[in-house]
């Protein structure tokens, strides 16, 4: 693994020189900090074992007083895809999910995507759940928010670990990033742009979710939506072994194994 770029924090992962490895770009969800793209190990372990070049971004680190909404966050990630060179599977993760696919209409028609928990429109529970993290994160309560978010991620009726309640001091810079992806996640349908996606689309939510469940998602005919039975926001973790056998058939059957 190597980190590049200061602009935008990045890490790149499997082969980087190798010829003919086909390129997935990640864009990473709201995050308190930049963790190297932990956030995505698991599934991007499958990437890398069928033979792609992985680059995980920082989606949030472009963000600044001009950018407060969902669509100004995808126009400046459009004018960046060129700097990652050809992507052949775009993927992202909660918010990075719905910038992936405001992002569909740039990319070449041929490119994949995979989606986990990204939503491609918002509903009024949605707002509201994710609206109460921002709050306490903009109002100097970085910790609680945290916890708050640490128990919608869990699938419903699971309870945090012990001690998960229990709030972090504030932290400045991540209750910024908190208060400033959660609000974004407001007002916003991509259906048009996800159904009119003429290449391969794989979405994946959990089936207990508490926060981006089906009906936050779209397709087209030819896309495929996937419901985890029994998993929250993160089923690449909860579910590593079904989520891996899913993105390896999805890779295989859209020819982007090596």
């Amino acid at each position: 693994m190597t980190t590049t770029g200061r602009t935008v924090p990045a890490a790149v992962f499997g082969p980087e020189t190798a010829a003919g490895a086909a390129h997935a770009l990640v864009l990473a969800p709201v995050t308190p900090g930049w963790d190297g793209g932990a956030f995505f190990a698991p599934v991007t372990r499958a990437l890398t074992g069928a033979g792609l070049r992985v680059t995980v971004v920082d989606t949030l680190s472009v963000v600044d007083e001009g950018t407060g909404s969902l669509a100004a966050l995808a126009a400046r990630w459009r004018e960046l895809l060129g700097r990652y060179g050809p992507v052949d599977l775009l993927c992202g993760n909660a918010l990075g999910g719905a910038v992936a696919q405001a992002l569909l209409p740039d990319l070449a028609p041929h490119t994949a995507a995979l989606l986990v928990s990204g939503p491609a429109r918002s509903d009024a529970v949605l707002e509201t759940r994710l609206g109460e993290i921002a709050d306490l994160a903009a109002g100097g309560r970085s910790g609680e928010a945290l916890a708050l978010l640490d128990r919608r991620v869990q699938p419903h009726g699971r309870r945090p670990a012990p001690g998960a309640d229990t709030p972090a001091p504030h932290d400045p810079e991540a209750g910024r990033r908190l208060a400033a992806g959660m609000r974004m996640l407001r007002g916003f349908d991509l259906t048009d742009a996800v159904r009119a996606h003429p290449g391969p689309l794989l979405q994946i939510v959990g089936g207990h979710s508490q926060l981006v469940g089906r009906r936050h998602t779209a397709a087209a005919g030819h896309h495929r939506v996937h419901v985890i039975a029994g998993a929250g926001m993160r089923p690449h973790f909860e579910r590593t072994a079904e989520v891996s056998d899913l993105v390896g058939a999805f890779l295989r059957e859209k020819g982007l194994t090596t």
